[in-house]
């Protein structure tokens, strides 16, 4: 999600961009994916069968007498009863099921464990059931009505989302502890066995030619850096720092029939881009491509990715003579150069172990084409190192600036107007003329002429693609002095998402897309619940339709 792509200064993107033809090329192709949603959205996206996967993990428990206000588990409070905050210190196996729980008095604190599910009001609810093995004590809570319960499985019915579904293990046995717990909708019961993926999540994956599996793999924060440290299909769940198993991501791409995109840990070592690259190559069907990316905006000061780059760059080249004088620009542009250098040897390895089938990937902010021109040259990193590339990609997002600080008094009047409103933000979309911006024409022009027409001029110059990573609305903003707070703009933007008047915008913007030279572009994002951090999902729940979807689709199939 670009939530800070306006960090960089005004000042500093002036100086970046470059003045650069606006001649187009042919349109490659009416080719479109999405990215996923980050794993905190998997509750709402609800990609599985099995919905323990998609928990949240391990939450710490003691016990409090609330009625008498005393702890019954030394150490207890009423702050701490439902979450002690000691989920690192659960004795787990390999696949992370929990192998013993701490006596009454011994150290840590807890005494029981929880697996909670935040659910949005799409939740599956109805019948369900839990499965798993071992030798343990434990419930179901929630808005449940447990209709039976024997050892290894247990029947209820989810009657509601009003309170998160919870799993609580109050005994394990340590010579038989609980492990390959199931939590699965009725419905699935005869398929749950043979099926990963939840039938209406495939129905809508389907219909795209890539899917980009950044959220997924939690590239931003990640600390993932060797093999025997990622997840595996065997994980208990997959909301944990190392990401979704690229087996799981690798299936995913083989049902929907659609290209794999991967976003690279940013400390992977060379070893584990190998094992990635012929797991992908043993378990990918031949026919797909594989783009394959260094992390996820090694430029972009909010990630520590980028961070990392710069401090590996000036070890590297300590006295590299870059010809900038302001140091956060002189920074930036040795993370640059870093990201040029690991990409070309992430390149390389997938390129001997996948061949022409993988794309290599680089990418930068689009309002400053002069990055682009660092990453192809790299002079610190040997120079010429977009021969190693076959795309470059950008985040051609529109609307951003409409809710710049500038141009609050305005939206707020929007805000106050109802119908009138709504339809005076889809003419600034749509024509411009409305709000303060350096484009006339509109924020779909803005986005065009901003980030891809001086993109394309770069691409062609250098022979690679030109791609968009993330693409879409971006009427959000919570970046710094333009971050939105007012619940009104909140309301005005999120049911703007949902107005049919969004899908002539995305008719009208994948359209321009085109046109101007772009090839493949990932929307941001797939399947989410849409609330005030996160406008960006084409639907809110799997098997639905939306007018921005629908736009899309119409879009691939060349309507």
């Amino acid at each position: 999600m670009k939530l800070s792509i306006k960090l960089l200064s005004s000042t500093l993107l002036a100086s970046l961009v470059l003045s650069l033809s606006t001649a187009t090329q042919a349109a490659p192709g009416n080719r479109l994916g999405y990215n996923t949603s980050g794993l905190h959205h998997l509750a709402s996206s609800n990609p599985f069968i099995d919905i323990f996967k998609i928990s949240r993990g391990w939450i710490t428990s003691c016990e409090f007498n609330w009625q008498q206000n005393r702890p019954i588990d030394p150490g207890c409070t009423k702050k701490s009863s439902f979450n002690t905050k000691e989920s690192d210190q659960v004795p787990v196996d390999r696949n992370g099921w929990p192998t013993r729980l701490p006596a009454r008095g011994e150290r840590p604190v807890y005494t029981s464990i929880n697996a909670i599910w935040d659910m949005p009001d799409n939740f599956p609810v109805g019948r369900h059931f839990v499965t798993y093995e071992g030798d343990a004590d434990i419930k179901v809570h929630g808005d449940v009505e447990v209709t039976r319960q024997i050892p290894g499985r247990i029947d209820f019915n989810l009657r509601s989302a009003k309170r998160n579904l919870r799993l609580h293990i109050t005994r394990i046995n340590p010579r038989n502890y609980i492990r390959n717990i199931k939590v699965i909708p009725q419905k699935y019961a005869g398929i749950y066995t043979r099926q990963t993926f939840n039938p209406e999540y495939l129905k809508t994956s389907r219909n795209f030619n890539s899917i980009r599996f950044m959220p997924w793999q939690n590239t931003k924060l990640t600390k993932l850096a060797e093999w025997h440290q990622r997840a595996t299909p065997q994980s208990a769940f997959y909301n944990h720092n190392a990401g979704m198993p690229v087996e799981t991501m690798v299936d995913l791409a083989n049902q929907s029939q659609a290209d794999p995109w991967f976003s690279m840990p940013h400390l992977a070592s060379d070893d584990f881009y190998r094992k990635f690259a012929q797991t992908v190559k043993a378990r990918l069907n031949g026919r797909h491509k594989v783009y394959v990316e260094n992390s996820n905006e090694i430029w972009n000061s909010m990630y520590p990715a980028t961070h990392d780059a710069t401090r590996k760059a000036l070890k590297l080249w300590p006295r590299g003579k870059l010809d900038i004088k302001n140091v956060g620009t002189r920074r930036l542009f040795l993370a640059l150069n870093y990201n040029a250098k690991r990409s070309r040897e992430m390149c390389r390895i997938f390129k001997q172990v996948l061949g022409n089938r993988a794309v290599c990937v680089v990418s930068a902010y689009g309002s400053a084409p002069k990055m682009a021109e660092e990453l192809m040259t790299c002079p610190l990193a040997g120079g010429n190192c977009y021969k190693s590339f076959d795309a470059y990609a950008v985040a051609p997002y529109f609307g951003d600036y409409i809710a710049r600080i500038e141009n609050r008094p305005l939206v707020k009047r929007w805000a106050a107007q109802g119908n009138a409103g709504m339809g005076q933000l889809f003419r600034e979309i749509m024509n411009g003329g409305l709000a303060k911006d350096n484009y006339p024409g509109g924020a779909i022009e803005n986005a065009i002429q901003d980030r891809v027409v001086k993109n394309v001029a770069i691409t062609k110059k250098y022979g690679v693609q030109l791609l968009a990573y993330e693409g879409g609305q971006h009427l959000l903003r919570v970046d710094g002095q333009h971050r939105i707070k007012d619940p009104r703009i909140f309301s005005l933007f999120a049911n703007a998402n949902k107005n049919p008047q969004m899908g002539n915008a995305y008719t009208k913007y994948l359209r321009a897309w085109n046109r101007a030279g772009g090839g493949m572009l990932m929307h941001f994002n797939g399947i989410a619940a849409i609330d005030d951090r996160n406008y960006f999902p084409m639907l809110e729940k799997a098997g639905t339709t939306s007018p921005k979807y629908n736009a899309m689709i119409n879009y691939i199939r060349g309507r």
